[in-house]
């Protein structure tokens, strides 16, 4: 073969290999532009789904279901969890969903808590919060128009939700209704004559028959299972989580509901099982101090708390809030009612709202002087009045302090009682405790006054304390 011949023979041969080199690249670019393309669409996708996810998580945030949402703080004591989870499931036949908080238990809570997910919600606190601070938390997860605090130690029975519910629904002035149990304190505790779960439910069935006459009005009720509207709630704000571990905030939370003009209800015809707070008797030697720590913060918030609660109540039938023994509900009092006026606010978003005479005032720039901080659904129950400068906030605070004969409106002052009042508008208003004075930090604005001073303003609703949140997500 000649020099030619050969040359065209690998020139062909070459060309050949090219295009079997194209033909075997074609297929592996072709896959690689698919997978980008995948890529591309799956990214699109995701975010496309994200966006969808979020705009639901808007608009499921404030949606509430018709039913009772039904809240129970929990610390390790898991076989007691079950079974008072296992009873809501049984006997539990009016629409209802299931909130646990958790305060972090070490007896495999938190597995348990994940396997039920998709029949209940829950929460796992990253530390034990407390009796008040888990309630707290469910509170804010609630979407229940009703709402059911309810202690993980209890066995509910036959009829039991629906006999509590036909109490609430059946007078607009009842703030919260519980049940009667086998062991408690106070008038909620009724004799009992069983010894196993079988007799005890037996009870309950022959017991719960629906019978308003074994309703009754009372002044305390204990939180080891109260029902309550959710619009009640938001009325009259979360647990104080002053109290620590356990003790005293339900206490605290029946304060609160009287001074806002609502009734306690105990439902006589509704009966559960409490196996007797197994938590707190844990604690051993420390619940006893415990107790007197939460004893004494409850002392020194409220001073004498059943004495205000009927000066209030004199003050309002002076003030016709009630009609014909009706709660006038156009007139019902809200937390707010029992703030101070001229002082500074904050909440979740960091912005500080000076609040004066009912409204609140976003405030522009750095405000020098102290503030409170207070949840949500405290910050919205004040109207929003337009922006103010600091340096106005800053002046009306200081115009609450002169030294001149007159008292400013704000003004903080003390008389030769001992007491300790504020001004607001034409009304004169005690506060309860110095421990008031001091949660809402007056206590560098107090004056001095007579009485006969005080005695030319007109008496209005006393001053309490907000309630303390320790975990800073309300």
């Amino acid at each position: 073969m000649d020099v030619l011949s050969r040359l065209s023979q690998q020139h062909r041969r070459s060309g050949q290999g090219q295009r079997n080199r194209k033909l075997r690249s074609t297929p592996l670019k072709r896959s690689n532009s698919r997978r980008r393309l995948a890529k591309e669409h799956y990214k699109k996708g995701y975010a496309a789904g994200y966006q969808m996810g979020i705009a639901s998580g808007k608009e499921q945030f404030d949606h509430h279901i018709e039913g009772t949402s039904i809240i129970i703080p929990t610390y390790n004591k898991l076989n007691l969890l079950k079974q008072c989870i296992a009873s809501i499931q049984q006997y539990t036949s009016e629409a209802h969903e299931i909130i646990v908080v958790d305060d972090a238990s070490t007896d495999g809570t938190a597995a348990y808590l994940r396997k039920l997910s998709g029949q209940i919600r829950y929460h796992i606190h990253d530390k034990n919060y407390g009796f008040a601070g888990s309630m707290n938390t469910g509170l804010k997860m609630a979407k229940g128009n009703t709402i059911c605090l309810l202690n993980n130690d209890i066995i509910v029975t036959t009829n039991w939700l629906g006999n509590l519910l036909h109490c609430l629904e059946s007078d607009p002035a009842i703030g919260m209704v519980g049940p009667v149990t086998n062991y408690i304190s106070g008038e909620q505790q009724i004799e009992v004559s069983y010894s196993t779960n079988q007799e005890m439910q037996q009870f309950a069935r022959q017991h719960n028959e629906q019978d308003a006459s074994k309703w009754k009005f009372v002044e305390r009720i204990v939180g080891f299972c109260m029902l309550f509207h959710k619009s009640f709630f938001e009325q009259t704000g979360y647990l104080d989580e002053g109290y620590k571990i356990g003790n005293f905030e339900d206490e605290d939370f029946v304060i609160r509901t009287r001074l806002a003009g609502r009734k306690l209800a105990i439902a006589g015809d509704c009966f559960i099982h409490h196996l007797g707070s197994q938590s707190m008797r844990e604690l051993g030697e420390q619940l006893q101090e415990i107790y007197k720590k939460n004893e004494a913060f409850y002392e020194q918030k409220w001073s004498n708390p059943y004495e205000w609660v009927q000066r209030v109540t004199e003050w309002s039938e002076s003030q016709a809030v009630f009609k014909e023994g009706e709660l006038d509900t156009v007139a019902s009092r809200r937390a707010i009612s029992f703030y101070p006026t001229h002082v500074a606010v904050t909440g979740l978003n960091g912005t500080v709202y000076w609040v004066e005479q009912g409204i609140k005032y976003p405030i522009r720039g750095a405000y020098p002087f102290p503030t409170v901080k207070l949840s949500q659904i405290e910050l919205l129950s004040w109207p929003t009045g337009s922006d103010i400068e600091a340096d106005i906030a800053a002046e009306k605070w200081r115009g609450t302090m002169t030294l001149d004969d007159t008292i400013p409106d704000g003004g903080v002052f003390v008389t030769e009682s001992g007491h300790w009042f504020q001004r607001d508008g034409n009304t004169c208003r005690m506060l309860i405790s110095e421990y008031v004075l001091k949660r809402w930090k007056l206590n560098d604005r107090v004056m001095s006054r007579s009485g006969v001073e005080k005695s030319q303003l007109v008496e209005g609703l006393p001053i309490m304390a907000a309630p303390v949140l320790v975990n800073g997500n309300l």
